[in-house]
């Protein structure tokens, strides 16, 4: 099929009857009627056009479908991943290569792609995601320069060369149907192509039965990817002629640099031509490495057997959502005929009255005798049905996965964090199946973007937060050159970015135990709270954050009254020191006044007892010379004979 020796007439043909034959064994296993209907009983179109017995039949809907779906859906996306790419050679860093696909899946909006590939699953079955280089996209600086798109793609619009196997990369082609503006393709056909050939035609083997908008000029492409000595090739057409012949996926630099060679000698801006300015060509030289993968990646819900098309949530659940509404609908039709009270009047008992069971009415009966207005005995509704409908309903929620507790619909409000993850965890379990098939897809395409990064990127600006970094504000901008990484084996894999669900129970108990013995602080505790178990956690670090910041002003202002009141106790302290001190120095110079106090006391008394022994002597020496005057005087008296 990919020999170049096929006329343009005979490719077309080729790439056609490939397309019709993908549709007709969709066709055969069911596929093109099942998947619109299961997306109809999804949106809540669940009932049959109304046939001549059942036009009086009231048609409620109560879509236990799209509950179900959407707690699956929210399941499996509960758990944020990333992509880590990482090289058993332990001297290469690979932190800029992850850096960059952080950006490049960032600029690409693979987070809501992936929303809506999960939202595919659960009603389809199958997500199909295409990635794509896109010659138009803009730069950092806005300039022109290319760049990696993905997009979602419908699974009915996507054919296999067998598919009974469910690998993609197995195959040997992938084809994908589009309806794109006429002018759009003339635009990117190749040169030398038959643009009158390129017409607009009708949609065809829609199985959704699209509405197209009058004169939308519209056209089926077929776009074929394929290999060729291992390496993959690409081509595109119509219905009725050739727009891409097929061209390798690998970027073929001595081709594109001879075709600006072209274009320049023949005068031309190769701007015009959609090829790069030549001073700032991105392009390197050849790669050893060709472009082994299908940009092409293709995800089951669940496997079905023998088919690359998985089997969705909705399919199962169609005949008990027809059952719970039929029921209901009966119970409505006999409300609706049994509501309203019955009467058997006689021929001439009303004469013009009207019976409008309106409440204080009253009626006049003319009958001759009375008893020509009688009213009919009411039958109670039947309870059968609702009870139908309740365990239907139930069974239904039990046997998907989606039961009560998974909800959180009986959790009570007084169990313990870890008490209600444990449940909601046990209730889970089904669902991780589910998880981890997501993530082996989120792994093949990890290969497909290391593919483009290694063939589509050099000097390219990109942006990154740096390791334990959160605001955004705080970006760093670098350069990616894929040739940095061009002899690495470069390995990915899928990182759970706030945990598995099995995990959390465990992990709140920890933490609950820590908190109770005081090891960590409130804020602390709802810091390192799992992501996924807490559906307010942001709230709660901002009050506990606005607490603590209360906290901390308060306890500044008594740390500045203390540090004031300290500076007065010292001051006080060193006055005190100086009173001690002068004290002392008294004390001192009272002991010195003391010494010689006693000193002086001591002479004094020295003193006064020589004056005392003097005044003695002095005494004993008078009292001497009176006894001697006297005695003399007596001796003069005798001797004078006075006596």
């Amino acid at each position: 099929m990919s020999d170049q020796r096929y006329t343009a007439e005979e490719r077309v043909t080729d790439l056609w009857r490939d397309f019709q034959r993908g549709r007709a064994y969709q066709s055969e296993r069911g596929l093109t009627k099942l998947l619109p209907t299961c997306v109809k009983f999804y949106e809540g179109d669940q009932w049959a056009p109304p046939t001549k017995n059942t036009k009086n039949l009231p048609r409620p809907v109560i879509n236990i479908t799209k509950m179900i779906c959407r707690s699956k859906k929210s399941a499996i996306l509960s758990t944020p991943v990333r992509l880590r790419y990482s090289t058993f050679d332990p001297s290469r860093d690979v932190t800029k290569f992850n850096d960059f696909a952080e950006y490049i899946q960032r600029e690409i909006g693979m987070e809501v792609l992936d929303k809506r590939a999960i939202d595919s699953a659960v009603k389809k079955g199958t997500y199909v995601y295409h990635y794509y280089w896109d010659s138009e996209a803009r730069g950092m600086n806005g300039s022109v320069i290319g760049g990696l798109r993905c997009e979602l793609l419908e699974p009915l619009n996507v054919f296999f060369a067998d598919p009974t196997e469910a690998d993609e990369q197995k195959q040997s082609w992938i084809m994908i149907a589009t309806r794109e503006s006429v002018k759009a393709v003339i635009e990117k056909a190749d040169r030398g192509v038959d643009k009158d050939a390129i017409k607009s035609d009708e949609l065809s083997d829609d199985p959704y039965v699209h509405k197209e908008q009058e004169e939308s000029d519209l056209v089926t492409v077929l776009t074929r990817y394929f290999r060729k000595n291992g390496e993959v090739w690409c081509e595109k057409a119509t219905k009725t002629a050739i727009v891409n012949k097929a061209f390798r996926i690998t970027p073929d630099v001595e081709a594109a640099r001879a075709r600006i060679d072209e274009v320049e000698r023949s005068g031309e801006d190769p701007a015009e031509d959609g090829l790069p300015d030549p001073t700032e060509a991105r392009i390197e030289a050849p790669s050893a490495r060709k472009s082994d993968l299908y940009p092409v990646v293709v995800g089951q819900y669940e496997p079905r057997e023998g088919c690359i098309y998985g089997l969705g949530e909705v399919e199962g659940i169609i005949p008990n959502q027809k059952a719970i509404n039929f029921n209901l609908a009966m119970m409505l039709l006999s409300a609706q005929e049994n509501g309203w009270g019955k009467y058997v009047v006689g021929k001439d008992a009303l004469t013009g009255q009207v019976i409008t069971n309106e409440p204080g009415q009253v009626l006049v009966d003319h009958t001759p005798g009375g008893g020509g207005i009688k009213r009919l005995s009411d039958h109670a509704l039947p309870s059968s049905p609702m009870q139908i409908v309740d365990s239907l309903t139930s069974l239904t929620r039990v046997v998907t996965g989606s039961s009560e507790v998974m909800t959180g619909e009986t959790i009570g409000s007084n169990m313990s964090g870890a008490a209600i993850a444990q449940l909601q965890s046990q209730a889970l379990q089904p669902v991780e199946e589910l998880k981890r098939s997501f993530w082996l897809v989120k792994e093949k395409q990890g290969k497909v973007l290391a593919q483009f990064f290694r063939f589509f990127y050099s000097n390219t600006q990109y942006t990154y937060l740096p390791e334990g970094e959160d605001d955004e504000s705080n970006k760093k901008v670098d350069v990616f050159n894929s040739s940095e990484f061009s002899d690495v084996d470069i390995e990915v894999t899928v990182e759970s970015i706030g945990g598995t669900n099995a995990s959390v129970a465990g992990d709140i108990n920890a933490l609950e135990s820590a908190l109770k013995i005081g090891a960590i602080t409130p804020k602390q505790y709802f810091e390192m709270y799992p992501k996924d178990a807490l559906s307010n956690r942001g709230e709660i670090l901002r009050v506990l954050e606005d607490a603590e910041a209360q906290q901390v002003a308060q306890l500044t202002q008594t740390i500045e009254q203390m540090r004031a009141q300290m500076e007065a106790d010292r001051k006080a302290v060193d006055s005190v020191g100086t009173i001690i001190a002068e004290n002392d120095r008294l004390k001192a110079q009272l002991a010195e006044v003391e010494a010689k106090s006693i000193a002086l006391a001591q002479e004094a008394t020295q003193k006064i007892a020589y004056a005392n022994q003097q005044l003695i002597a002095a005494d004993q020496m008078i009292k001497r010379t009176i006894g001697d005057a006297q005695q003399m005087a007596t001796q003069i008296a005798r001797e004078r004979g006075m006596i």
